[in-house]
């Protein structure tokens, strides 16, 4: 059993696909979708998918959605996907294999780079970048990627971050704590954000909380060479 943690949000169009595809892959999963406060159908659609739980909450941001969906796992071995992969949801099967033969104990999804389609945020992807790098001494390509194969331990052990900056904090603590992390190759992709106003305004508030977590992990460092007990 593979238990699915998927936290959505506005996704209607296109969770039923993600479901779909990770349907079609010779694995026993639960599904666990938490709707975080969408006002479109995506819980109704995620329902209709064929998803075990479908959890509605309000508006808590993705780190709030993963823990939530946490609480009803049941698996020693987790996938974290975000909602709006479709098709290529099929990939998730790249990143489970390094954990099913014990070579890693968390896999993150790098993402094709495609011309003129962007190739992630930009500057908070540089920002993550940079805070991996001083943080871990070790550079990802994928710094913010949310596809993600892990064992129970690694989330039990890491905990949880507010909003954007989960997969950060998830890798800097993973690290940290000796785990094996292993960035793998796929073809996934997803909806690429925008330039008009709306995306623009989602990219700062990533950016800022990506910069909440990395000055979080910071103190916790300090603290551990002086130390000191960590809190949070």
């Amino acid at each position: 059993m593979i238990s699915v943690l998927i936290p959505a949000y506005n996704e209607a169009e296109r969770i039923g696909d993600t479901l779909h595809a990770l349907r079609s892959l010779p694995y026993e999963f639960q599904i666990i979708v938490v709707d975080d406060g969408s006002i479109d159908d995506t819980a109704l659609c995620a329902e209709r998918a064929g998803a075990d739980v479908v959890f509605k909450q309000a508006n808590g941001g993705k780190g709030s959605a993963l823990k939530t969906a946490f609480r009803f796992a049941t698996a020693d071995t987790l996938l974290l996907l975000d909602a709006d992969i479709g098709s290529t949801a099929t990939e998730a099967a790249l990143l489970l294999e390094p954990l099913l033969n014990s070579k890693a104990d968390m896999t993150i999804a790098t993402f094709p780079v495609i011309p003129g389609k962007g190739g992630g945020f930009g500057f908070v992807v540089k920002r993550a970048h940079q805070g991996l790098l001083r943080l871990t001494g070790k550079s990802f390509q994928a710094p913010l990627s949310g596809q993600r194969a892990l064992r129970r331990k690694v989330l039990e052990g890491c905990g949880f971050a507010e909003g954007w900056g989960m997969e950060v904090y998830l890798t800097v603590r993973a690290i940290r704590a000796g785990f094996r992390v292993l960035e793998v190759s796929t073809q996934m992709t997803h909806r690429v954000t925008g330039r008009d106003w709306a995306s623009r305004l989602h990219r700062f508030r990533q950016y800022r909380s990506v910069g909440r977590v990395l000055r979080r992990l910071e103190r916790e460092a300090k603290r551990a060479e002086q130390g000191q007990p960590k809190h949070g």
